[in-house]
């Protein structure tokens, strides 16, 4: 948990503009659902971590890839066709409208 902590503050979005991170669940070729909507990376820890132990636990999950994107800070898992997702979008202001 520390490990996400910390890199959470290497990606800051003061050089990037602001941004939000979407916690996305679903299965290959069916499809996901939006599970959240966080305005940083630390507030989704806990909640992706929730997930991923949940389909462990009750799915029998057998990851077979997962991973941080070090360029972005996005991180993924994925097993058999299940996969779990915490990825930073980028948010238009007003100000970047005019």
């Amino acid at each position: 948990m520390s490990e996400l902590a910390t890199t959470a503050t290497e990606h800051s979005t003061d050089s990037q503009g602001p941004s939000v991170w979407i916690l996305e669940a679903g299965e290959d070729y069916e499809g996901g659902s939006v599970k959240g909507v966080y305005t940083d990376r630390d507030l989704a820890a806990d909640d992706f971590l929730d997930l991923v132990r949940d389909l462990a636990r009750y799915s029998t999950l057998d990851v077979d890839r997962s991973g941080e994107d070090p360029s972005t800070g996005d991180l993924y898992v994925h097993g058999g066709c299940d996969w779990i997702q915490l990825t930073r979008y980028s948010v238009t202001t007003r100000r970047q409208l005019r």
